[in-house]
């Protein structure tokens, strides 16, 4: 709404679930406000050596780790970042779903 009435906003940060920052990413892109956004793949020893937070920004790989995890969110490939975190999504149901002696979930 700000933004339509022609609000004056410089900058848009996003944190939160990768598809609102894409759908954010996208309404900012049209209205050519610059937008960071906070990104949160899985990470393993923090170091970006396993490359399991990686991530495609402007068509180079980064690593959230050590080069995030505050990127421009016009530069990031939330297509393949979603695709990514889907990738072991089976196995955490399935973990889920297993008895548990920590109940931590």
């Amino acid at each position: 709404r700000e933004l339509d009435a022609g609000g004056d906003i410089k900058i848009v940060y996003a944190v939160g679930p990768v598809i609102m920052m894409k759908t954010v990413a996208d309404l900012t892109r049209t209205y050519g406000v610059a937008t960071m956004v906070s990104l949160n793949p899985i990470m393993v020893d923090g170091t970006g050596m396993c490359g399991s937070c990686r991530v495609n920004i402007a068509g180079k790989t980064r690593f959230a780790c050590v080069d995030g995890p505050d990127f421009d969110a016009h530069e990031v490939d939330f297509n393949e970042l979603i695709s990514r975190l889907s990738l072991y999504k089976d196995k955490e149901e399935e973990a889920s779903r297993a008895p548990h002696k920590c109940r931590c979930l």
